[in-house]
């Protein structure tokens, strides 16, 4: 075994007791006081003000983290209170169909402060009569199929040309997107949220209210398109056979 090996060894062995006996500097403060430990700007100092340095940076490591929490809470509540307001511009909707999607497009854009927002949805036969065309773009749809597979919200950078076919003549100015799928019985869509921000919207950005905004616009649109299942049953009755 080396000599490098022992001391090594028995530097660790010393490291693990004073662990476990933290209080041998108490019973023994002469040696404490003649420790001297490097320090990053002087050739040494006392163990204590190496001690009360560390104790310093590490509560200003502690306070920085305390801000940032702060700080996310206070975003948050912020976007609980736009969701919020979302909610009641849905409910509150007294326009046609046409007027509604495009709602839905302005409440975004001026609550959430987006540069741009887009619509596009896809139908099946029965219900595109109810759906403007403006807002009809199966292609579209189907070509970010991928995002009803998962069913998740999907943040990041566009492609030229996804961007050009979701926000048009707007796609230039989009630097980054949210992407979120919407969905009922027997139509889906896609709400696309554009920023000219690069980090916005970027892959890491967390998705609870994006998910929440999906879920309201998902639940407005199906109740202002007509029920299948109860036209069947009015169909298929008696009184309706006879007409």
């Amino acid at each position: 075994m080396s000599e490098d090996f022992e001391i090594a060894e028995t530097e660790l062995e010393i490291a693990a007791w004073l662990q476990e006996h933290p209080d041998f500097f108490t019973r023994h403060p002469d040696l404490a006081e003649g420790l001297h430990v490097p320090h990053p700007c002087q050739p040494a100092v006392s163990l204590l003000v190496y001690q009360n340095r560390l104790l310093r940076e590490r509560g200003q490591r502690l306070h920085d983290k305390l801000l940032e929490f702060v700080s996310i809470a206070r975003d948050n509540d912020r976007l609980a209170e736009r969701v919020q307001r979302l909610a009641l511009g849905l409910l509150n909707g007294r326009s046609g169909m046409k007027g509604f999607l495009g709602g839905i497009e302005a409440i975004l854009q001026e609550e959430f402060h987006a540069d741009d927002v887009s619509l596009r949805l896809e139908a099946a036969p029965a219900f595109r009569s109810k759906i403007a065309a403006e807002f009809l773009c199966p292609e579209v749809v189907a070509r970010f199929g991928g995002l009803f597979w998962t069913g998740q919200p999907h943040c990041g950078r566009l492609r030229p040309e996804q961007a050009a076919l979701l926000f048009g003549d707007g796609a230039t100015r989009v630097a980054s997107a949210a992407l979120i799928p919407i969905g009922g019985r027997e139509w889906r869509g896609l709400l696309a949220v554009g920023s000219s921000d690069a980090e916005r919207f970027h892959p890491g950005v967390g998705t609870l209210f994006l998910e929440r905004i999906g879920e309201l616009v998902s639940q407005a649109l199906q109740a202002r398109l007509p029920d299948q299942r109860r036209l069947r049953v009015v169909r298929d009755s008696p009184s309706a056979r006879n007409l």
